[in-house]
Formats: C-alpha cells, structure tokens, sequence
C-alpha cells in the first residue's frame, strides 16, 4: 500500500479515490466527446446521403437528355388523354385521378404509354425516361410499384408508399394499388402538360441556365405513404406530384409550403440539375430573380 507520513509522524494510506465533483467532471466531459462524436457521425451520414441523392439527379438528367437526343422533345409531363387506363389490383382497367377537396374538382391523370412520343405521352416525364434509366421492363409493363428506388432521396425519412386512403385533402382513384413516388420535380416551365412538349431548340437560354429538376417540397404530415395530395406518383401524367415551378425551397418538415415549391431535408437548401446534365445545391436564401430565370427557359437572363 501506498503510504505517506505527516508531520508529527504518523503513517497516513494515500486518497486512491475520486470526489463527487471530478466523477461528475469526468461525466460530463464524456457526455461531451459523445456528442461531438455523434454530431460528426450525423454529418457524415448525411453528407453521403446527400452526395447520393446528386447522383441519382445526375442520373435523372442524363436519362432526360438522352430522351431528348432521341425525341428531339423534352420529356413531357404527360397527361389524360381521355382513354388512359391501367390495370387494377383486381385486374380491371381504371382511370386514376385524385378529387381535390379545396378545389370541389375532379383531376384524372394520365398512366404512361410504351413508345409514345413526347406530344402524344400520356405519362409523366418521370415515366417516359425510364428506358433510358435501364427500366425497360417497368416502362414497358406499367409496373407502377417498382421505378421507385432512383426517385426517392434517402435523406428525406418516409415510408414506402401504400395504397392510397381518402384522407381530408382529397380522394384518390388508385385501382388499389401502392404506386412508386418520387422525391424530384421536373421544371413545370420545360416539362410541359399534354398536349405539349418543349422542343430543344425552345429553350432559349440554352441548356446550362435552365434546370430540368429538382427535389420538391414535402410535408410528412399530408404527404403520407397513403396519400397523393401534391405527390401524385412516377407514373401519372399531367400531376402536380411530379412538376413544380415556385420560388421557395422549404426545408422538410410541418408547415412547408409544398404546394409548387421545392425542398428537402438537406440543411439549408435542395439539390437541381440543369438540362445540360450538371447538378447543384441552391440555398434557400438564393437570390430571387437568378432563380425565377434558371426556371423560365425564355427569360432572356443569364
């Protein structure tokens, strides 16, 4: 054993143990490496999250450009034609469409057509590029649970979708079954609705100062796995699930403005691409005008 002596002395064991104060020191200096440790692993989980979620824009964009070469169109955003229809769980042909309550209106949407050209595409544009994403068979099929996995960002926390429930926002033709959703927005001013589509050579500001797409805003509490309020799915044409063309990029979350607008669950801002095929991430507070101009493609501004 350890020993001292004092003055007068006597042999005194040396203090091996701690007080309550350095336990609680140690503590809360460990409470602190643990935080930080977790704040750092956050961040690198997210940043590789978001690294992912510009690569499958990337992909997107070059999916949309090779459509382009072939087409010389832009895809569409697709729309009803008045015969579009689809397979139901139960094996019927059904019209899909969503009955907005706020609006008393009745919206049928479009289901995507094999080997349709841009003008006469009754699909999205999400659809209409699959081939081109080595999707043959769900383009071909109209597999509408599957081309999921590449539309969806893994940042943004949601549940795979499931069929469609009526729900306060509005009522859902679904021919039950749970259709594939996508995290990413076309360009409302490029993807154009049935019976139109944008030729190349229409985009006057040129490919490299127009965006194709973009990650749209979401509300988890009304954007639920059962619901197609605002996010309508990858195979329905002339949707509002598919396009936006607003101003705000809102952070995830209760409350965003979802209707038109973009955002994410990336701090700060969303990730774009551009229809020459670059991607980049916009902040929130980016300036107004440059926005409005990279999303009208016949603005004239650079």
């Amino acid at each position: 054993m350890n020993q001292s002596h004092s003055k007068s002395g006597s042999i005194r064991p040396l203090r091996c143990g701690m007080t309550l104060i350095e336990l609680l020191i140690v503590f809360a200096i460990m409470a602190l490496l643990a935080s930080l440790l977790t704040g750092a692993v956050q961040n690198a989980r997210e940043s590789a999250r978001r690294t992912q979620c510009m690569n499958q824009q990337r992909q997107l964009a070059l999916g949309i450009q090779m459509h382009a070469g072939k087409h010389n169109y832009l895809p569409s955003n697709g729309g009803n034609d008045g015969t579009s229809t689809v397979r139901s769980a139960s094996g019927d042909q059904v019209r899909i469409g969503t009955y907005t309550l706020a609006a008393d209106r009745q919206f049928w949407w479009g289901v995507g057509l094999p080997g349709a050209a841009p003008p006469q595409q009754t699909g999205s544009w999400a659809y209409a590029i699959l081939p081109s994403l080595e999707q043959t068979e769900a383009y071909q099929s109209i597999q509408v649970e599957s081309a999921g996995p590449l539309f969806r960002c893994p940042s943004r926390t949601r549940a795979n979708p499931m069929v469609p429930r009526d729900d306060s926002y509005g009522k859902y033709s679904a021919g039950d079954r749970a259709w594939a959703k996508t995290d990413y927005a076309g360009n409302r001013r490029v993807m154009l609705n049935l019976p139109d589509a944008q030729r190349l050579s229409a985009i006057a500001d040129g490919l490299s100062n127009t965006l194709g797409t973009g990650e749209k805003a979401f509300d988890p509490i009304i954007q639920t796995e059962t619901s197609w309020y605002y996010d309508e799915p990858i195979f329905s044409g002339g949707s509002n699930g598919t396009v936006r063309s607003g101003l705000l990029i809102e952070r995830d979350g209760p409350g965003a403005r979802y209707q038109n607008n973009w955002g994410s669950a990336h701090p700060g801002g969303a990730l774009f691409s551009r229809l020459d095929g670059s991607t980049e991430f916009l902040t929130s507070s980016v300036d107004g005008e440059l926005f409005r101009s990279l999303i009208d493609p016949n603005d004239g501004a650079h």
